[in-house]
């Protein structure tokens, strides 16, 4: 382990504690997990991707985060055969934003009904409600209106994208409240109201809303991870990747193909709603 540090190359006593307490925590995991310790099986990049889903659970996601981000800094610098991309080299896929916390989104929504004017207010409100209650994404937001919230098999979704692409997400239970008092703001207008134009158009007025100091960036990509952490848990993904000794969904992409097609108000796609609280 010492070892491993020095040749990581810190030049500071901190950065050399904080490389050993990230690479404890790894080798306690690896050996639980039957791996030997040894710095071409532990430090590659598919051990470490390993480690990100199911050994870090206990961590907060920007922690989780920050800890990864310092693990492939060493794993670079200290392996030889590790199938490790150049430096400079972007990895073939893009990993998504780390969800936001309960505690994090509450105060989002409270930071939403106090923008400076009513159009603020509406926009803060309107993110939140398609981002956290049908994960919209950036490009989606303002082309959505009232008379895209409609009934489906008396589940209340919301049509996004556009065709032949065009979808229909079931909303979120506790999100439905929040959806019919955007769509009665914006009456026959987009529910996301917005002066500014171009590619980066919703993070641009993300980046104007009023927070907190405490709070974290907000951001419609982790918005939209906070939504698909809910479903993902309410359609047992976790539990399905346990008892399959799954470690990657890239393996369950090879066999979509062979499921059935989705069908709005299925079973299924009703589930993706929320269990309903007692």
């Amino acid at each position: 382990m010492r070892e491993t540090v020095v040749l990581s190359g810190p030049t500071l006593h901190s950065q050399a504690a904080n490389a050993m307490k990230v690479l404890s925590r790894l080798a306690v995991w690896a050996l639980d997990d039957g791996l030997v310790l040894d710095r071409e099986v532990v430090l590659t990049p598919e051990v470490l991707e390993r480690y990100r889903l199911v050994g870090m659970r206990e961590l907060a996601p920007t922690s989780r985060a920050a800890e990864m981000s310092r693990l492939r800094r060493i794993a670079r610098t200290v392996t030889v055969r590790a199938p490790w991309p150049p430096p400079g080299e972007r990895s073939s896929r893009q990993e998504l934003s780390p969800p936001y916390t309960d505690a994090e989104v509450a105060a989002f929504w409270r930071w939403s009904t106090r923008q400076n004017g009513p159009f603020r207010v509406q926009a803060m409100t309107a993110v939140l409600a398609l981002t956290l209650g049908v994960g919209a994404r950036s490009g989606e937001l303002f082309a959505v209106t009232a008379s895209d919230v409609v009934k489906v098999g008396g589940v209340t979704a919301v049509r996004l994208g556009s065709t032949p692409r065009r979808r229909v997400v079931p909303v979120r239970r506790r999100m439905v409240p929040r959806i019919r008092d955007v769509c009665r703001g914006a009456g026959r207008g987009p529910l996301v109201a917005s002066t500014r134009s171009g590619r980066d158009q919703a993070a641009a007025l993300v980046a104007s809303f009023e927070c907190a100091r405490s709070s974290p960036k907000l951001t419609v990509a982790r918005l939209r991870s906070t939504w698909l952490t809910h479903v993902l848990a309410d359609c047992s993904v976790a539990e399905i990747f346990s008892v399959a000794g799954i470690r990657s969904g890239k393996t369950l992409s090879d066999l979509i193909p062979y499921l059935p097609a989705p069908e709005a108000g299925s079973p299924a796609w009703r589930r993706m709603r929320g269990e309903v609280r007692q």
